[in-house]
């Protein structure tokens, strides 16, 4: 803790330099604390110094390539001042672009090269803003009908709550209804076995069931059916002699008489043909 507080206080002494520290309460927490604070701002105090030194580097360089630039200038006579005022602000302009362009030399391949970099970027950054505006047309497509979708939904949850409402007295009879319903099917079931049980003590047979009845008045029908065209048959052998030799004779005599009448038939055939 003292070796802490020792580093703690000397970075403190060189960062206020000579004004008055402020006090802190020395603990264990506010010592850790500071040493945070302290490799913080040195790692920052390094990393300034770096970027410094490589400006400073750069600086070295480009006064150097300016008085490289300036010698031959010189020996073509066209120095600074010799140039004119259109001269002077192109070259103001040219330099301006290549420090916009962040390029170390003024050639033209450096600015073909980096207008292309730029163009490329450029063109990326088109097509990427083409993405996104396709994504954030169907985002809002996707949007609106989710949004109509709520709309929706929230009012038929508002017609859903009215009719929850006006339902609860109804819902409230119904409820009464089905459970007087219900005693009246547990009183009409214990009634009903009650009789059955009657029914057994005096002897009742399931033959005489309505269910049944019904079926054997079923088969009668069906019998009844099935005899009206025996009767029929029957009925028409009651004009027989009950002898085979009289119902013979019978039998002649009606052939002699259908020939007799398939004679006379004949006769006046002939007789309208004439």
């Amino acid at each position: 803790m003292n070796e802490k507080h020792r580093k703690v206080q000397m970075w403190l002494e060189e960062v206020f330099v000579e004004d008055d520290i402020p006090q802190y309460e020395i603990n264990e927490r506010n010592l850790e604390t500071l040493t945070k604070l302290m490799q913080k701002n040195r790692e920052r105090d390094h990393d300034a110094e770096i970027i410094v030194a490589d400006l400073n580097q750069k600086t070295s360089e480009y006064e150097a390539e300016a008085k490289r630039l300036s010698r031959i200038l010189e020996s073509v006579g066209l120095s600074t001042p010799s140039l004119s005022q259109s001269g002077t602000v192109s070259l103001r302009t040219l330099a301006e672009i290549a420090t916009i362009l962040e390029i170390k030399d003024v050639t033209t391949s450096s600015y073909i090269l980096q207008m292309n970099n730029l163009t490329e970027s450029m063109m990326e950054t088109k097509k990427a803003h083409h993405v996104e505006a396709k994504q954030n047309e169907q985002l809002f497509t996707k949007t609106k009908a989710a949004l109509i979708k709520a709309a929706n939904l929230k009012r038929v949850l508002e017609t859903l709550e009215d009719q929850s409402k006006n339902a609860g007295p109804e819902l409230e009879k119904k409820i009464r209804t089905t459970g007087f319903l219900h005693n009246k099917i547990r009183e009409y079931a214990a009634k009903r076995q009650q009789l059955k049980d009657q029914l057994n003590e005096n002897g009742f047979s399931e033959s005489y069931s309505h269910q049944s009845l019904v079926k054997e008045a079923q088969y009668l029908g069906n019998l009844k059916a099935k005899l009206v065209p025996l009767k029929s048959k029957l009925d028409s052998y009651h004009c027989l002699p009950p002898n085979i030799t009289l119902t013979k004779v019978k039998i002649e005599e009606a052939r002699q008489e259908l020939e007799s009448l398939e004679s006379e038939l004949a006769r006046n055939i002939d007789a309208m043909r004439t």
